[in-house]
């Protein structure tokens, strides 16, 4: 019963997701894009200043030069911008209000499923 309850929750999330992302005003991302801001939505829940660095050599994402394009997608998309680090010389990535509400509607979805 308990199984039956939770494939249930999930079809309804998936169901829920996709439609989410079929509106024009939610943001086109692939696998590993959307891999990508999990990464930076972890470290920065972690309180954790995240460098450009950390994120290209974050080698189970992707490789440096295909995550360093991504990362300028992001930026593109005002998902993430840069921000300075403490010493003025590296660039912390730091997630957007866009990027914020992403995450909300996401968790809707989430809670919306499980509610049911």
């Amino acid at each position: 019963m308990q199984s039956s309850l939770l494939n249930d929750a999930y079809l309804r999330f998936t169901q829920l997701l996709e439609a989410l992302e079929a509106s024009p005003s939610f943001p086109k991302l692939d696998h590993v894009e959307k891999k990508l801001l999990e990464f930076i939505v972890t470290h920065e829940k972690q309180g954790k200043p995240l460098l450009v660095g950390d994120v290209i050599y974050a080698n189970d994402i992707g490789s440096p030069a295909t995550l360093h394009r991504r990362i300028a997608y992001l930026e593109k998309q005002d998902l993430i911008r840069y921000g300075p680090d403490t010493d003025g010389r590296k660039k912390c990535i730091e997630l957007t209000p866009k990027a914020r509400d992403y995450w909300a509607k996401l968790s809707k979805c989430v809670i919306k499923a499980a509610g049911k």
